[in-house]
């Protein structure tokens, strides 16, 4: 029985490495946004199941446990570490606006200053 609980939490860490790794791929790697959309959900939807995985490998004391969220941890990062900032911060922003150096008031403050010279 242990024999069993050991490949079903290998075969799920290494299914769940294969999937994460397609994820990234497709979060990160392609420009599209849809493919996008769908590595970044297709990454959390592998996250929850690697945590239901590692949730079953400690109630059974399985020795994989280690790898599996040694796993987990790398995907984690690996998600993290890849998004491009100028996506997030355009994102986060939105489009970068067109501004004059100087804000309405200290342009209107200048001008009066060197008008008075």
């Amino acid at each position: 029985m242990s024999m069993v609980v050991e490949l079903i939490v290998l075969i799920a860490t290494l299914l769940g490495l294969a999937v994460g790794a397609c994820s990234i791929y497709w979060a990160c790697v392609k420009p599209c946004a849809r493919r996008a959309a769908w590595g970044r959900w297709l990454c959390v939807a592998t996250l929850v199941c690697l945590g239901g995985t590692a949730l079953f490998a400690a109630m059974t004391h399985a020795e994989g446990l280690a790898l599996l969220g040694l796993v987990s941890g790398l995907l984690m990062v690996g998600m993290l570490w890849e998004i491009p900032a100028v996506a997030v911060s355009e994102r986060l922003t939105g489009p970068p606006r067109k501004q004059d150096s100087l804000s309405f008031s200290a342009n209107l403050l200048l001008r009066r200053h060197l008008a008075k010279l």
